[in-house]
């Protein structure tokens, strides 16, 4: 009897080593892989290599700011390629001599006679924001060169939609009063969005051009392009400091 007792007694731990065996394999392939995922404490996921959030809108970045502090700094990408963007329209728009992407094969568009009379009175302005329209007859404009940053093959259905958008936006008023409604529109069109992955090239490159910007902190709206929580900040949110 007493055998029979024990061998149930040892059966019994058996199974108990082996289900906090199976225990402990579940709690470390959780914990191994990027998301952390434990009972009865917040599901959590480690922050890329590259800092940009799961949401890919927000990128995380350490660094010092101009009162010497050092902390955390959170980047809106699309905020910030917003700014680099509408600071490259403005400097397009007064140097004529920036360089165009010239198409290989020429874009052959339709418009509508609002449209038309837009492009006619406005032309010259529109060649110096990069877009080299010249009337073909009728209706139709002809499309030579665009800005750098429009790419080498712009889509034509991209193109309509901004001669549409810009013809609404300067139907009221001189080109030179809209200007800059102009120009936000366009830095707005061309901009890094919020959900589009970005790479560790791409952000560094994106933080150096805006760190090159007049207003490096604002987008075209006036938005935050990025903001900054020190160290000392986050000491006093957990106690740490009073």
């Amino acid at each position: 009897m007493e055998n029979i007792l024990l061998e149930k007694e040892v059966e019994s731990q058996k199974m108990r080593i082996n289900s906090d065996l199976m225990e402990l394999a579940r709690s470390r392939t959780r914990i191994t892989s990027k998301i952390i995922d434990l009972k009865n404490f917040p599901k959590m996921r480690l922050i890329s290599q590259t800092g940009q959030l799961s949401n890919k809108t927000y990128v995380l970045l350490e660094g010092i700011n101009e009162n010497g502090e050092e902390g955390l700094y959170i980047l809106d990408q699309h905020a910030a390629s917003e700014r680099v963007n509408k600071e490259y329209f403005y400097d397009y728009y007064n140097n004529s001599k920036k360089s165009k992407q010239i198409l290989i094969t020429p874009l052959k568009i339709e418009v509508s006679p609002s449209e038309k009379f837009f492009l006619q009175s406005n032309i010259n302005e529109i060649i110096k924001l990069g877009f080299d329209f010249q009337h073909f007859g009728g209706n139709t404009f002809v499309l030579r060169a665009v800005p750098i940053l429009m790419g080498k093959s712009p889509d034509l259905k991209l193109i309509k939609e901004i001669i549409s958008d810009i013809t609404e936006i300067g139907k009221d008023k001189s080109f030179s009063e809209k200007l800059e409604e102009i120009i936000n529109y366009l830095s707005c069109h061309k901009s890094i969005r919020g959900g589009d992955d970005m790479s560790l090239h791409s952000i560094r490159k994106l933080i150096i051009d805006l760190a090159n910007c007049k207003d490096s902190f604002h987008c075209a709206h006036g938005r935050p392009t990025l903001k900054f929580f020190s160290f000392k900040d986050l000491d006093k949110l957990f106690k740490r400091i009073i």
